[in-house]
């Protein structure tokens, strides 16, 4: 064991400078699209392509190994075949030991112990004991890496470097799914991003550290969490239930039934566990776990744009039957919100501005202001909705009328949003059935911190998520 100190885990983030192993010049290829992207996120160090064979890559100077390179260089990225992993461990562990950087490697190459092959896990025990011996962390492999918004870092090949930048810091175990929910996103704007980590086998690095981690980053808004399985996962319970009282943390866990824990793990290696014995522990570490991708998706964004709800009742404000009814279901089958109660003060003073058609209060909580409706009578209701203290959280529902542009209505709910303070405002879930008909008024809304749906139970399950983590900090005061 050498006597060099343990890597903080920060390396991966904030590095001095970055090196690509198995650096390409051929474009189409991941090794030269990773290369790419760690020069187009604007980071302030230096970046180091690693290939034998080449004098420059993308106008970079080429090195032939790691032990060339004048350094400093914190984060070593190594993506090369399995075969050639072993002599770039052995060059790291050097390195550290004479130069005291490489402290954190991200080993993005497949063909380890998730092939299930005594070579893939002899492999990958070999190169972990090598890296970690010396003190260097390690993430993966069989992994993307990290994104780190903020200072510029990028070690994937399929976050964009243009994501805009927020409050979500999301760990998984699938790169692909992470990437996915950032690349659906990104045209509408619908999130931002802090940190991003695809952990793959998670031979090292766990996501037990990166709560830690995160619970501590100050960008960091809300953490997300996609796991198959984890092998420290009373440590990790443990470590969330602490976090939780800081920070939401939302989860969506793989592996619910026999069929899905093999394919878990030939994925990355992991045992998925007892689906029961999961929920039970995320529900008392004040962990919200998703339903769905889409609840997955909607409560991280959401956790990261809007106020937490100062109780759990809800106010529906629409312009659409059935949708409204389907909301409303979820929302009181739920168990955990109730729609607010209208005073004869706020009925009175929401019918001077609504149509005398308009239905105020039956049942209580819902308005339904019919197809009469402006611009501006979105902005006044709004802003009456938004002042009462008998309601904490509103879901407006509309399918948008072809009089009323988009950029008009979403100035409308900007303006009603905005017409209190900051600590008076609740959350305000917007649900716009039309479609790609209604992207204009939604990326001007998302843009502005105000969330967009396209249905009204996605608009429901991210409520009942706020309320629910609502509760769980009132009761852990």
């Amino acid at each position: 064991m050498s006597n060099i100190s343990t890597a903080d885990i920060t390396d991966f983030f904030n590095p001095r400078g970055i090196a690509l192993v198995g650096a390409t010049a051929k474009p189409g290829k991941p090794n030269n699209q990773i290369l790419r992207y760690a020069m187009q996120m604007g980071f302030d160090g230096t970046i180091y392509p690693i290939n034998p064979t080449k004098d420059e890559i993308e106008g970079l100077k080429c090195y032939p190994d790691l032990l060339d390179i004048p350094g400093p260089v914190d984060l070593i990225i190594v993506s090369v075949n399995p075969s050639h992993c072993i002599k770039i461990a052995n060059d790291i562990k050097t390195r550290r030991e004479s130069k005291g950087d490489a402290g954190a490697v991200i080993v993005v190459a497949a063909g380890f112990k998730e092939m299930g092959t005594e070579e893939g896990i002899r492999i990958q025990k070999e190169m972990i004991d090598l890296i970690t011996g010396c003190g260097a962390r390690l993430i993966g492999p069989n992994c993307q890496g990290v994104v780190d918004a903020y200072h510029g870092v990028n070690s994937t090949f399929s976050v964009p470097p243009d994501t805009p930048k927020g409050g979500l810091s999301i760990f998984s175990q699938s790169g692909a799914f992470a990437t996915s929910f950032l690349r659906w996103a990104k045209d509408l704007k619908m999130v931002g991003l802090n940190k991003f980590v695809s952990l793959g086998n998670m031979a090292d690095v766990n996501f037990t550290e990166l709560l830690k981690f995160a619970a501590e980053d100050e960008k960091t808004k809300v953490i997300s969490l996609y796991m198959d399985g984890i092998n420290d996962a009373r440590s990790m319970i443990d470590i969330a239930s602490k976090v939780t009282k800081k920070k939401p943390v939302v989860v969506i866990k793989a592996g619910k039934t026999n069929m899905g824990t093999n394919v878990a793990y030939s994925h990355t290696a992991s045992i998925a566990g007892n689906n029961s014995i999961y929920d039970g522990a995320f529900k008392q570490a004040g962990v919200i776990r998703a339903r769905s991708v889409a609840d997955f998706y909607h409560t991280s964004r959401c956790f990261d744009k809007l106020p937490l709800p100062k109780g759990n009742r809800v106010c529906i404000m629409t312009v659409v039957g059935g949708p409204s009814t389907i909301c409303v279901d979820e929302l009181v089958l739920s168990g955990e919100v109730q729609l607010a109660h209208f005073t004869d003060e706020l009925k009175v003073n929401l019918s001077k501005y609504l149509a005398p058609s308009a239905n105020i209060g039956h049942p209580d909580g819902y308005i339904d202001m019919t197809a009469s409706v402006t611009e501006k009578m979105h902005s006044d209701v709004l802003k009456l909705l938004m002042a009462d203290d008998n309601i904490d959280g509103i879901i407006f529902m509309t399918t948008p009328p072809g009089f009323i542009k988009d950029e008009g209505l979403a100035q409308a709910i900007i303006e009603g949003y905005n017409s209190v303070p900051a600590d008076k405002r609740k959350p305000l879930l917007s649900v716009l059935l039309a479609g790609s008909a209604v992207s204009t008024c939604r990326r001007i809304l998302e843009e502005n911190g105000l969330p967009t749906f396209e249905y009204p139970d996605d608009a429901a399950h991210v409520m009942v998520n706020m309320v629910r983590y609502h509760n769980y900090l009132n009761q852990a005061e």
